[in-house]
């Protein structure tokens, strides 16, 4: 074949791959030109805007006639164009091959939309910037929504403490209504009951055997008021504090358990709000309750004290505990998953910006709430 031929027949296979090269870009043309649901546009390396699709002009609402040629820092709040944030993303860009975002960004009739927004530095072949090709997409629904949802959660953690607290209102009513009224009465049946076993004659073996049984189960009866409404509201809370309160708990824990109870409270640690204190008590409660009807343990150990200033209640038992894998597959709902009771104490604890953690292993199961030190009572010791 002559040099002529060859040289035609490259020339046709040049043209042929050219044909091929504008084929494959005019179908890449009709692709993006069909998407609507993508605002996919180039830039040039300064970042002025060079090409439009449909996509672009139903987001942000710009014809392509109004828009080519304007930087694409007018889509963005001004709060971002003050921060050069524009600018800032290309560099990004071009320094690490891709750029990615999510934020707040302007139509042009000055609604804000919420935007997933992807950069990407484009390079000739010889490795100068050319420009940029950016996507965005319309995220305000599902922006909306997550917002929704979280506004759902603030609510119903509002309703959490709402029915926490009005629980602990209930339960103080009645613990002194039991207490002043209740209490009272049975306490004065019991003085006329002593009166009437003194002053009677007829029969009196057998009157005073039935008033003594009368007298008795008066007295069980007073104890078991005191003992519920101690429960219910332990006045010795409110006046005494937790560290006078917990020990008289756990004597009546110990007692109808069967579990010894033990308590170790340092030297600093001073009152602290009542809500705090109320907390931690009702921690100390379910967890105590926890032990008795699930753990299979014969002790339990009670630790108040402070860690950097942090007031702490340890509650330990030397139980079966569970399986740390229940806590691993549960994720972030694994409390919920432990019980009611647990699901309360960690609400608690939350409200008063405070934690709650459950270690479990074979020996044991530990359960530390923690409260950060604004809920110190004022004058308190550090």
């Amino acid at each position: 074949m002559t040099d002529l031929g060859v040289g035609l027949t490259q020339s046709a296979v040049s043209q042929e791959k050219d044909s091929q090269l504008q084929q494959t870009a005019e179908q890449f043309q009709l692709l993006v030109n069909a998407v609507q649901d993508y605002a996919i546009f180039l830039l040039d390396p300064t970042g002025h805007i060079r090409t439009w699709n449909p996509g672009a002009r139903r987001i942000k609402q710009y014809a392509a006639t109004d828009i080519i040629g304007k930087h694409f820092s007018i889509f963005y709040p001004e709060e971002d164009k003050r921060k050069r944030k524009p600018q800032w993303e290309l560099e990004v860009a071009k320094k690490e091959g891709r750029f990615e975002d999510e934020g707040w960004r302007i139509r042009k009739d000055g609604s804000r939309f919420w935007a997933n927004v992807i950069i990407t530095p484009l390079w000739d072949k010889n490795g100068i910037l050319v420009g940029f090709g950016k996507v965005t997409r319309d995220f305000t629904e599902r922006m909306e929504a997550k917002e929704a949802l979280a506004r759902s959660e603030r609510a119903l953690r509002e309703l959490s403490l709402h029915l926490l607290s009005t629980q602990d209102e209930e339960r103080k009513r009645i613990g002194r209504d039991l207490h002043d009224s209740l209490g009272q009465y049975l306490a004065a049946i019991k003085l006329k009951l002593e009166s009437v076993s003194s002053n009677l004659r007829a029969k009196p073996d057998l009157a005073s055997e039935d008033l003594a049984g009368c007298i008795r189960l008066t007295d069980d009866s007073i104890k078991e008021v005191r003992t519920v409404s101690y429960l219910l509201y332990p006045p010795m809370l409110e006046e005494m504090g937790l560290k006078s309160a917990i020990p008289w708990y756990l004597s009546g824990f110990s007692s109808r358990s069967g579990i010894k109870a033990t308590f170790k409270a340092e030297e600093q640690f001073q009152r602290l709000s009542s809500e705090a204190e109320l907390a931690l008590f009702r921690v100390l409660q379910e967890s105590l309750t926890n032990i008795h009807r699930h753990s299979g343990s014969e002790t339990a150990e009670v630790r108040l004290l402070k860690d950097n200033g942090n007031a702490v209640l340890e509650i330990e038992d030397k139980g079966k505990g569970f399986d740390e894998a229940f806590l691993e597959q549960g994720g972030e709902d694994w409390m919920g998953a432990l019980g009611v009771g647990v699901r309360g104490m960690n609400e608690r604890m939350r409200q008063l910006k405070g934690k709650l953690e459950i270690m479990t292993q074979k020996g044991g199961t530990l359960v530390r709430a923690t409260i950060p030190p604004v809920h110190s009572r004022p004058g308190n010791k550090k």
